[in-house]
């Protein structure tokens, strides 16, 4: 017999691995197949692994449910240990369970999203949610799109296409994925016309720069780096009083967008979104899934008749938003106007809770453990996170896990490797899960996961 075909005949069929995983409650069928097969593939190049005399079918089908967990191309639950509130990789900001429960009949139901029940006629989908950030940042008008590279797109094509855009050259800024300030100007159709230099921009440098051809001044925000020491930047209240002398427009694009002041000071060093329309601009462009912590999203806000052009270019159509989305936002604003969104808002109550409180929630985790020889509490700290605050800290506590047989990698490798995926982070060469960003529905699976795993951790 050829000894290889009898090292493949351990490997369970495909009927074997649906009928597990099945049983499971896991994916299995079609909708893995495309994993399940590179799994296979691995584990036949693992000869050693093959041959070894324990290895029996039912530990090469777990070994293919824990690969396949973490192979999973569907979107699936996971506990976010890392301690960056707005975890980009992790879906950015977490939408509030008590909104999601209060939208579901509406989501599945028909609703008057452009209809007006005073006459009888097409309506806006604006209405609502439009009045909600006109109050919460006394803007005259406000549009939403479906996330901030689109606002400021939509922005610049709709006021400035085939005009310049005059920007300093210290806020020509690259975000996740690759996003540029000047290739979004290009496909704007707009003329990019770069001043000053990437540590300092004087109000002269803009005044210079300003022709017949001048659209747009555009101030961008360094949302997820910081330029520090011989620098000089020019403030809004500047730009407002140049833009009016010469008939230009002033675009603030924030990114992050805080409507409000947070409970740690060291968090407000962002421009608050209410204040900058204050200070002059014209409009100002803010991102929904970041600070503020709802939906993913873009929001436009500024002068009415600005934004009214904004709303007639063809491209809004593109890229506005669907109703799923229109409804997070509105409860979410809604949260905000009665001051609830501290305790309703996942992301506002992790950005503004105290070390003390996040203390306790670690300790309640601890305190569930048979034993804790692999496992104490230890002072961290977490990271706003997702392009926002760059550089800010607030103080945490986290678990930090600790092993003799295995190394940080390992350690981490096992976590994800979990049902629900733990994921953490490295601090001082040891695994810690930073209990900040911990969910409250979280806490009872972190406790059964570290005591599932602590004997792997002892050896």
């Amino acid at each position: 017999m050829n000894p290889t075909h009898n090292l493949y005949s351990k490997l369970p069929s495909i009927k074997q691995i649906d009928e597990y995983m099945a049983q499971k409650s896991l994916p299995f069928g079609k909708e893995i197949r495309n994993q399940v097969n590179q799994v296979l593939k691995n584990i036949r190049q693992d000869k050693e692994y093959l041959e070894s005399e324990n290895l029996t079918r039912p530990d090469i089908l777990y070994r293919i449910e824990s690969e396949l967990k973490t192979r999973s191309n569907l979107m699936i639950s996971v506990i976010n240990g890392t301690g960056a509130i707005i975890h980009t990789n992790l879906g950015r900001s977490v939408l509030s369970e008590a909104i999601f429960e209060e939208i579901k009949t509406l989501a599945s139901t028909y609703t008057n999203l452009e209809f007006s029940l005073e006459t009888g006629k097409r309506g806006t989908r604006l209405n609502s949610v439009g009045d909600l950030l006109k109050t919460l940042t006394v803007a005259e008008e406000a549009v939403v799109v479906n996330n901030n590279a689109a606002a400021v797109l939509l922005t610049l094509t709709a006021l400035a296409q085939s005009k310049e855009v005059i920007i300093s050259r210290g806020e020509l800024v690259e975000i996740g994925g690759s996003f540029r300030i000047p290739e979004v100007i290009a496909v704007s159709g707009a003329v990019l016309k770069e001043v000053g230099s990437t540590n300092r921009t004087r109000l002269d440098d803009y005044h210079k720069a300003i022709t017949d051809n001048t659209a747009v001044l555009l101030k961008a925000h360094t949302s997820n780096y910081e330029i520090t020491g011989f620098t000089e930047s020019v403030k809004t209240s500047q730009l407002a009083g140049l833009k009016a002398k010469t008939n230009t427009i002033l675009v603030e694009d924030i990114g992050s967008g805080a409507l409000e002041l947070f409970e740690h000071s060291q968090l407000n060093s962002d421009p608050l979104v209410p204040l900058v329309l204050k200070d002059g601009a014209d409009i100002v462009t803010i991102s929904g899934d970041k600070l503020i912590g709802g939906p993913q999203c873009g929001i436009i806000l500024g002068k009415k008749h600005l934004l009214d052009q904004i709303k007639e270019h063809p491209l809004y159509r593109a890229l506005r938003c669907d109703k799923i989305t229109m409804l997070l936002l509105e409860k979410t604003l809604i949260a905000y106007s009665r001051g609830q969104h501290r305790s309703q808002i996942p992301t506002q109550r992790m950005l503004n809770e105290s070390d003390y409180q996040v203390k306790v929630r670690a300790k309640e985790i601890l305190d569930k453990l048979p034993q804790q020889d692999c496992y104490r509490l230890v002072p961290c700290n977490s990271t706003p996170g997702g392009g926002s605050l760059p550089g800010k800290k607030i103080k945490s506590w986290g678990i930090e896990l600790h092993s003799n047989h295995h190394s940080e990698g390992k350690i981490m490798d096992l976590l994800r490797s979990q049902s629900p995926p733990v994921i953490g982070r490295i601090q001082n060469n040891k695994v810690v899960l930073d209990c900040r960003t911990i969910l409250p529905q979280q806490m009872n699976q972190v406790s059964e996961i570290l005591k599932k795993i602590e004997l792997e951790l002892l050896g």
